[in-house]
């Protein structure tokens, strides 16, 4: 395998806003009953950042080696004198399998425990600032603020929306993985991976998979009181006399278990907190909204058994964090109603090699395949009683 030391991948030029650091964790001489210090892991980002405050997200952040970046928790304030609702816990990419067509090299990049790229300001842009890696030692982390295009457009104003980011990159041999977290000022949260690199010697014109394999805890106004959802649309045929509709059942009866996305359906995962409620009477909620070229499924026994299947859900616990472990953890069938959940999802996306990869020079392949991008969003639902940052005084 070829090992590139390559700090331009990150070419992700939009126009940004720095975003607000974080104070410092405790400073020596701090008194016992002083407040304690922020996290120096955390950062707290108000949106617009060039207006008065609106909504805002509080995060905080980590990295691991074989993980690279990951979310520890994240909260989100929907207006200035509103309180901070917690919606996340620990999220991260669990896993990430390359199998090669000729069913040889198949790889579990993860699992390898590689590390992650040293971070530059080639990486970070004009407006991204660098964040210390492991043990303080090197950047290795990315933040940034992004104009994310419209928001909305209505009859009498249009709103652009920004998006905060988090990025960090695994130095998988020859090949990168960019994992990315934006928090939306609306709310929406995206996970993303990008594949990019060099082409695995040997392989460089053979086609393969990359398959993101995420684990989202779910902690929708705290752990507690959350329950999953499976939503599917149904639309009938030229035979039947019933409307299109929207089925929302309880996900694999109420128990832990797995589901498939089904394109015709719509497949999306819910997660619904019914102890609090909007103004409408409306549970606090949150959909899994996939965006994916196809169903990855792989049939080598063994860890393959994990892809099988798109969406897992499960009780939530600290030690279950390998994906590939997915049909152990189910086994039990423990109840996934009005407790802490996690999410597994499969993000996955196929890789047909092109002549822009790059090229053979003096028995040499050169160049870098562009990047290629996997992910999805969890999307608000009922948080708010209206249009969220919309200017309801103007006609």
């Amino acid at each position: 395998m070829l090992r590139l030391r390559n700090s331009t991948l990150l070419l992700l030029g939009l126009t940004t806003v720095v975003v607000v650091l974080a104070n410092v964790a405790a400073q020596p001489g701090q008194k016992k009953d002083d407040p304690p210090a922020t996290p120096k892991n955390e950062i707290i980002q108000h949106f617009p950042t060039n207006g008065k405050m609106e909504t805002a997200w509080k995060v905080r952040w980590a990295t691991k080696t074989g993980n690279g970046l990951y979310i520890q928790d994240a909260w989100y304030k929907k207006g200035p004198n509103e309180p901070w609702m917690q919606v996340l816990g620990d999220c991260r990419l669990s896993e990430m399998f390359v199998p090669y067509h000729p069913g040889s090299p198949r790889f579990w990049d993860v699992s390898y425990n590689f590390g992650m790229t040293t971070v530059t300001r080639d990486d970070a842009g004009s407006h991204g600032t660098l964040l210390g890696g492991d043990n303080g030692k090197e950047p290795n982390v990315v933040k940034e603020v992004r104009d994310r295009g419209y928001m909305y457009m209505s009859s009498s104003s249009v709103r652009r929306g920004q998006t905060l980011l988090l990025y960090g990159t695994l130095l998988a041999a020859n090949y990168r993985y960019i994992v990315q977290f934006g928090f939306q000022d609306d709310g929406v949260v995206n996970f993303r991976v990008g594949s990019c690199g060099i082409n695995y010697g040997g392989r460089e014109y053979t086609g393969h998979m990359h398959n993101g394999l995420w684990r989202i805890d779910v902690n929708l106004d705290g752990p507690d009181n959350n329950s999953a959802y499976l939503v599917e649309h149904i639309e009938p045929d030229g035979n039947e006399k019933t409307k299109a509709r929207s089925d929302v059942t309880p996900f694999n009866g109420g128990k832990e278990g797995f589901a498939d996305f089904v394109a015709e359906k719509f497949t999306m995962v819910r997660i619904v907190n019914d102890k609090r409620k909007n103004a409408r009477g409306q549970p606090l909620a949150v959909d899994l909204m996939p965006a994916r070229q196809g169903n990855a499924r792989h049939f080598a026994g063994g860890k393959e058994q994990c892809t099988h299947h798109d969406y897992w859900v499960t009780k939530a616990k600290n030690t279950e964090l390998d994906y590939t472990k997915l049909p152990k953890y189910i086994e039990d069938g423990e109840n996934i109603m009005n407790t802490d959940v996690v999410l597994w999802y499969s993000s996955p996306i196929h890789h047909e090699p092109r002549s822009e990869d790059g090229q053979f020079i003096n028995n040499i392949f050169r160049g870098t395949t562009m990047v290629g991008w996997a992910g999805f969003d969890l999307k608000p639902r009922d948080w708010f009683d209206r249009t969220p940052m919309f200017n309801y005084g103007k006609k």
